[in-house]
């Protein structure tokens, strides 16, 4: 007698079709974390792009008008209005129309004009969770503004003391004066969430054009290392990465960055760098000072 011969399968088993459907969720799994991956890189590399064009906008600032713009000012000439740091950038970032928009609205004062709740695309990291949609933020007394995910170097656009405490909101740093310590180990400007709120500043942020800087109005100015209270200079003023909730557990005071393992930074030369979380909170207080005299590691940057 013959053996029966085994009649062929049609399609797969229960286990093969299992076994097949695992597989492939893991490699989607993979190559969505591929994607993702790459998205936040692609991202970081705007940001820094960004920082890149705000610091050059700054020298630009310089070699027209003989300083870097006031942390909240205007110039001597009087040719501007009174207006923050990331104001008298406009000019200088193809925003020139805004600039102009605001000079003809017959207020002094930045603010007063809806000019200010235009958001700047350059202002805004895209990696930045905090910023809005319409990168916009309502400060405590209704007025709209634009926000911003970067801020400036109070101890460098601003006049301060030997220990940094904030004697004037209004100074003209020159480039090749006003940094004993090196423009390239200074820094200019870094990353900051554009909003940014704790028990102690319920409703803090970064706008781009709002200037009120004195104690209860810090949450809203686009600076750090400002003298604003015990933690916000001096080596206690090291920012902060990756603040989660930035709705409750976000210090709107210091600088804040929105990338693992550190901050992109922008150095008064002009060049930008990604800062090591891991940097000392001594060290990053000497980056903050353009005179305090302090020598900074080599491998700090």
């Amino acid at each position: 007698m013959r053996p029966a011969r085994s009649l062929p399968r049609d399609g797969f088993s229960l286990i093969e079709a299992v076994a097949v459907m695992a597989v492939m969720a893991v490699l989607f799994g993979l190559v969505l974390g591929i994607v993702q991956r790459t998205r936040l890189a692609a991202d970081r590399v705007r940001c820094q792009a960004n920082l890149r064009q705000l610091v050059l906008a700054a020298h630009a600032a310089h070699a027209a008008r003989g300083s870097l713009p006031p942390g909240v000012g205007d110039y001597p000439d009087g040719l501007d209005l009174y207006g923050t740091y990331f104001y008298h950038l406009l000019p200088y970032v193809e925003q020139r129309a805004l600039y102009d928009e605001s000079a003809f609205s017959g207020h002094k004062f930045v603010g007063k004009h809806r000019v200010y709740r235009q958001p700047v695309p350059l202002y805004v990291c895209p990696s930045d969770p905090s910023a809005p949609p319409d990168r916009t933020a309502t400060d405590v007394a209704g007025n709209v503004w634009g926000v911003a995910s970067y801020a400036v170097n109070a101890q460098v656009v601003f006049a301060v003391d030997y220990k940094g405490a904030t004697k004037s909101p209004q100074n003209y740093a020159r480039l090749d004066s006003d940094f004993p310590d090196g423009v390239s180990n200074t820094l200019l400007m870094t990353e900051k969430y554009a909003q940014c709120y704790n028990t102690e500043y319920p409703a803090g942020g970064t706008l781009w054009a709002y200037f009120l800087v004195g104690k209860g109005h810090q949450a809203y100015h686009a600076g750090f290392s400002v003298s604003w209270n015990d933690h916000s200079t001096g080596p206690a003023s090291k920012f902060q990465v990756r603040p989660h909730p930035y709705d409750g557990n976000c210090d709107p005071t210091l600088a804040a960055s929105p990338h693992e393992g550190g901050i992109v930074v922008g150095m008064a030369d002009g060049g930008v760098r990604f800062l090591s979380s891991g940097v000392t909170a001594l060290t990053w207080w000497y980056l903050c000072t353009p005179a305090g005299g302090e020598v900074v590691p080599a491998d700090a940057l």
